[in-house]
């Protein structure tokens, strides 16, 4: 696990971005994270990007308290506890076949969760898990999932990731992607709230 450190010498946002957090995912996304890389830091604030937790490993769903008992798992907490961002960032991929339970309404159901939203080219957003969301050790934890096996999807995680580390408050994180993608991010939001509130977190 490589961790790359951007620290501006202006106050500002604490961001972590994370990718391979479970199975073969980060031969996938470590190639874009590190394309990332290569852009820099930040005007303001802290940027720690981990590329890849792990390269290849038994998958176990980070929805799943057993994730957090693996060597991946306790490293994620280990990340999250040291930096405590105020933006965490995680990004998977999925296979073609997995895109209709990931955006099914009745994941809810089947996985306790609210479905992802698509924005474009197959680049879906949620939140992060529960089991993450309840330990506070961030104030915005959003989940991006891009497809393993299309480049196209590469672009728009990386708009994604430039607004992130460009804004300078949540808000302006939140408002730059309302204008990007309004209704989109409208019902990933509402979806969000609701969830909230079952959980008891509001």
């Amino acid at each position: 696990m490589r961790i790359h450190i951007f620290k501006s010498r202006r106050k500002g946002l604490t961001r972590l971005v994370v990718g391979g957090l479970h199975g073969r995912e980060g031969r996938t996304v470590k190639l874009i994270l590190k394309r990332f890389i290569l852009e820099g830091g930040p005007r303001s604030g802290m940027l720690i990007v981990v590329p890849s937790l792990c390269d290849e490993a038994k998958y176990v769903s980070t929805l799943s308290k057993r994730y957090f008992e693996t060597e991946e798992g306790r490293k994620l907490l280990n990340l999250l506890s040291h930096y405590k961002p105020d933006v965490y960032v995680e990004v998977h991929c999925y296979s073609k076949k997995a895109f209709r339970s990931l955006t099914s309404p009745m994941r809810m159901v089947r996985k306790g969760v609210p479905q992802l939203i698509e924005l474009e080219r197959g680049v879906l957003i949620g939140s992060s898990s529960p089991l993450l969301l309840s330990t506070g050790l961030f104030r915005l934890g959003v989940t991006v999932e891009v497809p393993c096996r299309n480049g196209e999807s590469r672009d728009v995680l990386l708009r994604l990731l430039r607004i992130v580390r460009d804004r300078e408050a949540i808000s302006e994180v939140l408002g730059e992607l309302m204008k990007l993608y309004p209704k989109q991010l409208s019902e990933a939001i509402k979806l969000f709230e609701m969830y909230k509130q079952r959980l008891g977190l509001s």
